[in-house]
């Protein structure tokens, strides 16, 4: 008898210090079926990280934040692993952050649910 195909959920930790948008990430996300974590800033993003037992599928983070900005941030978390996918959302016009000459990719505040969810699918699956 084959087995099931198991499809593992992908778990996305959502880094943002603006309140009402980490949460609205999060209610798009997880109704799109993503597994979210979240986190005011890079600091406790970092803690979240640590405490997690299972694998973080995909970062999206806010460039701009208090304490540990999302550029810092990322290249923490790519120090575990290296390939990991990062997406930057951000409500200014800053440089795209680069992570050892690879530019990462951002979407402008403010973006469409749908805009999100289709550009983390195609992170997500370039990853594999």
């Amino acid at each position: 008898m084959p087995t099931a195909e198991i499809h593992k959920v992908p778990t996305v930790l959502v880094v943002d210090d603006e309140p009402t948008l980490r949460k609205l990430m999060q209610l798009v996300l997880e109704r799109e079926g993503f597994r979210v974590l979240t986190a005011q800033n890079g600091y406790d993003a970092m803690d979240v990280s640590e405490s997690h037992r299972g694998v973080i599928d995909m970062l999206v983070s806010d460039v701009m934040m208090p304490g540990m900005d999302g550029p810092t941030l990322a290249g923490e978390l790519r120090e575990t692993d290296p390939n990991l996918p990062v997406l930057f959302v951000t409500g200014s016009c800053e440089r795209v952050p680069v992570h050892k000459d690879e530019p990462f990719p951002i979407i402008e505040k403010p973006f469409s649910p749908g805009n999100l969810v289709l550009t983390i699918r195609k992170l997500l699956d370039q990853r594999h």
